[in-house]
């Protein structure tokens, strides 16, 4: 049995609710699911793919006016005939100026995850929790996949700006937020907004491994800033975004 197979077994209900409250509402909000799957790994795997937020490079895109915020990337090809991923080199990144107006039309290269991340269990049990319901809510297609590995920081002199670019779309078909590690901080709300401006959803993602899938075609989304709790030295908020565009064939 293949792991999307078990998981579809194991989580039916779940995953059948998680679809159609996604092809309904366009977005999604679990604290079970992929957590879940991910927990059966053990403390010792999840721990080994947390440290890899250790060491991200600075994202050198953003100027300090808006935060301090550590990046790496990697890029994933799925072709549905043989359900295998096979990651690639590029880590070129880009996106509009009408998707992300801080950032967008900035053709923007960052550093690949590392091997550790890529490799993970971890990794592998989310992309195929987060390609079951994109199966369940699309259809099987093939998909180009970039993994986000994000950091944001504060401290005492400077707020976290999880979203410098505000209210904004990614670019991409969907999108999974997935939490890693919340220290030392408060605030940091999630908030999705249809285009007229309305509020569809609002809360602080604080579980491990809580998630967010969202439609990224039909809505928008923004983090509210990160405080530091009173005393720390410094709060972080490690997030894995993934992005799922579908390939079309040429």
């Amino acid at each position: 049995m293949n792991t999307i197979s078990a998981i579809r077994q194991s989580q039916a209900p779940t995953l059948f609710d998680l679809s159609e409250a996604l092809k309904r509402d366009h977005y999604v909000t679990s604290a079970r699911y992929p957590a879940q799957q991910v927990a059966q790994l053990g403390d010792e795997v999840r721990q080994a793919f947390n440290a890899t937020w250790d060491d991200l490079p600075s994202d050198s895109y953003l100027t300090a006016e808006y935060g301090a915020r550590e990046r790496r990337i990697c890029k994933f090809d799925y072709h549905q005939h043989d359900r295998r991923w096979r990651p690639l080199q590029d880590c070129h990144f880009f996106q509009t100026q009408a998707d992300n107006p801080l950032l967008g039309g900035v053709e923007r290269l960052y550093t690949r995850s590392c091997a550790a991340f890529i490799d993970s269990p971890v990794l592998h049990t989310l992309l195929a929790a987060d390609l079951a319901l994109m199966d369940l809510t699309v259809g099987a297609h093939d998909w180009r996949v970039t993994c986000h590995q994000f950091r944001t920081l504060c401290d005492q002199q400077h707020q976290g700006q999880a979203t410098p670019e505000g209210r904004h779309r990614d670019g991409h078909d969907f999108v999974f937020q997935h939490l890693i590690k919340r220290e030392a901080v408060i605030g940091g709300e999630s908030r999705i907004f249809r285009d007229d401006g309305a509020t569809v959803f609002s809360a602080t993602l604080t579980g491990d491994m809580e998630t967010i899938a969202l439609n990224d075609r039909r809505l928008l989304h923004e983090v509210s800033p990160l405080k530091m709790f009173n005393g720390a030295l410094q709060g972080i908020r490690d997030m894995l975004i993934i992005d799922f565009d579908r390939v079309h064939p040429s």
